[in-house]
């Protein structure tokens, strides 16, 4: 028997409406580094198309030049099929960007930081309430295979006293091609290091809870001749009564990302350059596990994990909107207590 092709609304065969039905389109506002991690990890995902929406529309011959699917803005990705969007521009447009995706029908993954402040942050996570959208935040570290390894070896160590997190690297290195006196991280007001190494004070909260209040001191040390601050070292109280001590800076070289949690029966390291966990507890030998894990593995299953959670399959690891606001507030109380030589209250506005 010959088949029979029903026309659907507007003309288009319905065996072609199932066809664009099964093809997820993810809108990626922002075409720099991360932006195109995004649009190159995207392309491997079955049923998964993705659109480059640059910020800067002279950049629309250049990225159709390499082969990407483009828009030239968040309307006319809509109008070619785009449902959910990845806002990967410059943490002060993040405010601007992320409700209008969301006013569009886009849910929304937002690159660390959600914002540049905790009452923005607040601010696009009450609109994607209002709205019903979905919004999450991309803290890449907790997908991580070495430091999901910690998280699962805790127990193992017992109730902890001490933990002990750093994140060093050297501003200048990071993207070598670029001067680093031109990027957000040199800008006060949306760049530094409590912003962009935001991934240790979210995976703090994450594995052993968040604070109610956090001592600090935050400086610009005058070294990068930037505006940001370029080194912080912050201190809190865990919910279980640890004492978590946290350093970031921009100034440190060779780079190191580590860290370290001292429990009654013995202590956990991290070192997250190698993607190595060592557990030693007493009377036991010494147990080392190491990842082989790549970077862009790493990025690709939080990317699957934003596919899935707005199919409503929601993963443990990933970010929401309130943890990123949560994050934010630390991040400001941090610089209140610098400011004022004293322990802050940590405050969601």
């Amino acid at each position: 028997m010959a088949r029979t092709e029903q026309t659907a609304p507007g003309g288009m065969r319905q065996s072609e409406l199932g066809d664009r039905q099964a093809t997820r389109s993810v809108a990626v506002l922002g075409t720099g580094t991360i932006g195109m991690r995004h649009l190159e990890l995207l392309a491997r995902v079955d049923g998964v198309s993705a659109l480059a929406v640059p910020t800067r529309l002279e950049r629309l011959p250049e990225l159709a030049q390499a082969g990407l699917a483009t828009a030239a803005g968040l309307d006319e990705a809509v109008g070619h099929g785009a449902t959910l969007c990845v806002i990967a521009t410059d943490p002060k447009r993040h405010l601007e960007d992320a409700l209008a995706a969301m006013d569009r029908g886009l849910d929304v993954l937002v690159e660390k930081p959600l914002a540049t402040t905790a009452h923005e942050a607040e601010q696009i996570a009450r609109h994607a309430r209002s709205s019903r959208r979905k919004l999450f935040v991309g803290c890449v570290l907790r997908f991580s295979a070495s430091l999901n390894a910690v998280r699962q070896s805790l127990p193992k160590v017992g109730r902890l006293h001490a933990i002990r997190i750093e994140c060093q690297s050297y501003l200048p290195d990071w993207r070598p091609s670029r001067p680093y006196h031109a990027s957000y991280s040199a800008r006060a007001n949306e760049g530094g290091v409590l912003r962009d190494l935001i991934h240790e004070i979210d995976y703090a909260g994450w594995l052993f809870g968040w604070p109610t209040s956090v001592q600090a001191r935050v400086k610009n040390l005058g070294r990068l001749g930037i505006e940001a601050d370029e080194i912080a070292e912050l201190m809190w109280e865990t919910p279980s009564g640890a004492l978590l001590s946290l350093c970031l800076d921009y100034l440190s070289r060779p780079s190191r990302r580590s860290l370290r949690a001292a429990g009654e029966r013995g202590t956990i390291v991290w070192d997250g350059m190698s993607g190595t966990v060592t557990v030693g507890v007493a009377g036991a030998p010494v147990e080392e596990l190491r990842s082989s894990q790549t970077r862009d593995e790493m990025f690709l299953a939080q990317t699957r994990a934003f596919l899935d959670a707005c199919e409503g399959k929601l993963d443990f690891r990933l970010a929401t909107a309130d943890h990123g606001v949560k994050a934010l507030a630390i991040c400001d109380a941090a610089r209140h207590a610098s400011d004022e030589g004293r322990e802050t209250s940590v405050e969601r506005p």
